[in-house]
């Protein structure tokens, strides 16, 4: 099994990316940085068949991708598109702002020999969903549990993505008008097994990623775009429920977290 590990990160000189590269050694796993994608100081150039659909961020979310969002979203997309061009079976993903747990390299190791139809595992998250229990990642211990969210867990700060999940991010993701973590929230847009371990085996440091996203501004919408937006949102739920009630067997019965699953403030 093939599996490439990188922090995304605009400084890999930084203290911060420093530490947590030595912390992954430590954990006896072997990442390299991948140079994210700046916006901070303006739109960045899109390559290939990457594209921002202005009308469909309008529709789904109303407010167009600041060019930090678009940074971010990139600098995603370009290390998924480098691990499945490389040819890795698994590829691991985490952005410099995080701290790894003592078990994450023990857990990375059985979320490897996963089958392929694990596509995308997240390794923390920023909301607390409904979600399904499969079982337990390691047969004599209940210290960690693969779980099969209802809803998007929100956040992409660390996540492992199989070969098939690869492909259809890539099939799907090159078409940019939402943050990334919106794009692996809407899985059931494009079949994407979405699964995550709880408890969670990262958390995120006080001090912001230099690669995050501002925060955007809601612009004028006039009574079209506002009825639209209402209407697509409307259908859009409309779909999750059907796609929810086609794969039953695979999402319930559900069950909310007894507590907290992980030292992220932001988490609720």
């Amino acid at each position: 099994m093939k599996l490439g590990c990188w922090v995304i990160s605009l400084d890999e000189q930084s203290e911060q990316t420093k530490a947590l590269l030595a912390s992954l050694r430590q954990q006896g796993v072997d990442a390299s940085v991948f140079h994210g994608v700046d916006g901070r100081k303006g739109m960045p150039s899109l390559q290939g068949r990457e594209k921002i659909n202005k009308l469909q961020s309008i529709l789904r979310h109303q407010q167009m991708l600041t060019s930090s969002q678009v940074g971010c979203y990139l600098s995603h997309y370009r290390v998924i598109q480098k691990g499945y061009d490389e040819g890795y079976d698994r590829i691991c993903i985490m952005e410099d702002d995080v701290i790894l747990e003592n078990e994450f390299g023990d857990c990375l190791n059985r979320l490897v020999d996963l089958p392929e139809e694990y596509e995308m595992t997240r390794l923390m998250a920023l909301k607390i969903r409904k979600r399904k229990i499969i079982k337990p990642l390691f047969d004599d211990s209940d210290s960690h549990d693969l779980v099969r969210p209802e809803r998007g867990w929100c956040g992409a700060q660390g996540y492992m993505l199989s070969r098939s999940g690869m492909k259809k991010i890539l099939d799907n993701g090159y078409n940019l008008f939402e943050p990334i973590d919106k794009l692996y929230d809407h899985f059931w847009e494009f079949g994407l097994k979405l699964y995550g371990v709880e408890p969670h085996l990262l958390y995120e440091q006080r001090e912001e990623s230099n690669i995050q996203k501002t925060p955007p501004s809601k612009p004028y919408m006039g009574i079209v775009l506002k009825i639209g937006f209402h209407l697509y949102k409307g259908f859009r739920s409309l779909k999750r429920h059907a796609y929810l009630n086609r794969f039953r067997n695979e999402f319930y019965p559900t069950s909310k977290p007894k507590g907290r699953t992980g030292r992220t403030e932001r988490m609720k």
